[in-house]
């Protein structure tokens, strides 16, 4: 079990509607963490994923934190993988640094935060994982709460499917799921490489004291 209304994983917070984002503020969150890189900021990543105007709306007493889990000149080598899980590897092992500056931002904020990218899929999903591993959350509980992110964006993903030329439907499709066995693969080589999601947080620079307020957070 680990405590609620402690840190919420979101897609992009920009399609909230003003009553969602006051809800957003009455669960408890007081930190909001943006995970995107520069160019989804700016809306120009993607034509088909212009900029809301309501990304721009900021509620007061809300901090909004800019932490890029993969920047600008991260993004063209992540799509030369050929897969997402090698996606997923690529990220830990060349932006130590961003994931230490993201933990580092969740572990000195008091209240609720609130992490999200633009999906809330791949790089939210491997955030919760490793806060999820430091809380001591056994690993198959850790696959079933990643599994869980198919479910709730299932209408989601439709909508993108369908967006997407129908000859590169079926690569979107399985590029979109998130099976556990994902996830487990991750753990597994932050296990192998590292001695577990602690050290690899350390080895970035991250000191114990701030690795034990992450842990705190859920406990």
């Amino acid at each position: 079990m680990t405590r609620l209304r402690a840190l919420v994983r979101s897609d992009d917070i920009g399609s909230l509607t003003a009553e969602g984002r006051e809800q957003m503020r009455a669960y408890g969150v007081t930190t909001v963490v943006d995970l995107r890189a520069q160019s989804e900021l700016d809306g120009t990543f993607d034509p088909r994923f212009p900029r809301p105007a309501s990304d721009r709306v900021l509620l007061s007493g809300v901090e909004y934190v800019h932490r890029a889990l993969v920047d600008d000149a991260s993004l063209k080598r992540l799509g030369d993988a050929s897969n997402m899980y090698e996606r997923y590897l690529l990220m830990l092992d060349t932006r130590r640094e961003a994931f230490r500056d993201i933990f580092n931002a969740i572990a000195e904020t008091e209240g609720g935060v609130l992490f999200h990218c633009f999906a809330g899929k791949d790089r939210t999903g491997l955030v919760a994982a490793l806060v999820l591993e430091l809380a001591g959350v056994e690993a198959d509980d850790i696959a079933a709460d990643f599994a869980e992110t198919d479910v709730q964006l299932a209408q989601q993903y439709e909508r993108w499917i369908e967006q997407t030329a129908p000859e590169k439907r079926d690569e979107m499709r399985d590029e979109l799921r998130c099976p556990p066995d994902r996830i487990l693969g991750v753990l597994d080589f932050l296990e192998t490489k590292w001695g577990g999601v602690a050290s690899y947080l350390e080895a970035a620079g991250m000191t114990q004291s701030n690795i034990d307020l992450v842990r705190a957070k859920l406990a």
